[in-house]
């Protein structure tokens, strides 16, 4: 039986999968060896056929779910969707996440130590792309003996893997959820990506990504947080948390200081060759162009499909949705487009849990 403590649960700690050989980059790069770290909630029947793979995004890591200690501060970053009696129903389903290669949390990403130099990584480590992060669950789910997902799951980048999934992998998945996301990140977010990067890559302090030891605050990470949140936010949502309003009578906005407090954040423990690889290979993503058009790309896929997008979401319009849609049922997949209004932007999938939990329950238990 699951410890419950509060609205979540006692998880297990991340476990580790040490690969002896390696990974193979699909840029061509090998690291030896390479560990991949995940996290695992629920418990696996018999025939490994209740096993969901929920994809993170850039952000966060493989704890999705659960606290690892009644005193956390704060559960996993899907907390709200995936858990005991919630949308993802760990009474029925096992869940897997996966901390995909270049992310700083856990698996051996750029600040990993070189076991042939005795440093970082750093510069040398490779460009990421969604490809690897398939790949690095593909083996995750082969280390378990998953041969079949019951669903694979995720928003923004994460959704991005999910689709990728579909396309790759379509005999391995029964069904998919996409949240907040796209077939490729439209120009004018590819635009503020590209701004974030050159922030951090033009800071001195980033030292051409070979920064490590040097205990130097890193100002362009901060500043590119800061960009990358505004647009995860909306309008209605900015007016409403800060309008015009002034810090204690001084002449600093509000919004002015809770953009520093998250750059500030951010900075002190994301690592900034992630951040800069992460996103490069969100823009590099783009299936019309790997498969041909989108209806290729899913031509194999015979499962269901349930699309999630957000009415004020700056960063993966709803738009980029329908296209997904089209795409699908022009290779007569059966999908299913939810378009929510809500003023949360594209966090709506981190903070709505009322709009998205009931339709992805309904839809798992189909």
């Amino acid at each position: 039986m699951p410890h419950l403590v509060d609205a979540t649960f006692l998880c297990e700690p991340p476990k580790e999968l040490v690969l002896a050989d390696g990974f193979a980059f699909h840029h061509g790069e090998r690291i030896a060896p390479f560990t991949i770290v995940y996290e695992t909630y629920g418990e696996l029947n018999a025939e490994k056929s209740n096993a969901i793979l929920v994809c993170h995004a850039l952000s966060p890591g493989a704890h999705a779910a659960g606290k690892y200690a009644a005193t956390d501060a704060a559960a996993g970053w899907w907390d709200g969707l995936v858990g005991y009696g919630k949308g993802i129903d760990l009474e029925h389903h096992f869940v897997v996440c996966v901390n995909f290669p270049g992310s700083p949390w856990g698996t051996t990403g750029p600040a990993s130590v070189d076991p042939a130099t005795g440093a970082p990584y750093g510069s040398r480590y490779p460009w990421v792309t969604v490809d690897d992060m398939v790949e690095s669950q593909r083996v995750v789910a082969d280390h378990l003996g998953i041969a079949t997902w019951r669903a694979v799951v995720g928003a923004s980048l994460g959704g991005m893997q999910v689709l990728l999934w579909a396309a790759l992998h379509p005999t391995r998945v029964e069904s998919i959820i996409c949240m907040a996301s796209a077939a490729a990140v439209p120009v004018a977010t590819v635009g503020w990506h590209l701004i974030g990067r050159k922030l951090v890559q033009s800071d001195p302090a980033f030292r051409g990504g070979d920064y490590y030891g040097t205990g130097e605050t890193l100002r362009g990470l901060q500043l590119a947080r800061m960009v990358g949140h505004m647009t995860y936010l909306s309008d209605a949502a900015l007016e409403k948390k800060f309008g015009r309003q002034r810090r204690n009578g001084t002449r600093q906005f509000e919004i002015d200081s809770y953009l520093e407090y998250q750059g500030a954040k951010f900075g002190a423990a994301y690592d900034a060759n992630s951040y800069i690889r992460v996103q490069a290979a969100m823009d590099e993503f783009d299936l019309q162009e790997q498969f041909g058009s989108l209806a290729n790309a899913f031509r194999r896929f015979r499962g269901r499909a349930l699309l999630v997008s957000f009415s004020t979401d700056w960063l993966f319009p709803s738009l980029e949705t329908a296209r997904i849609s089209r795409g699908m049922r022009d290779a007569n997949v059966t999908v299913q487009h939810m378009d929510f209004e809500t003023p949360n932007g594209h966090d709506a999938f981190l903070v709505d849990y009322p709009l998205i939990s009931r339709p992805v329950r309904q839809f798992l238990e189909r």
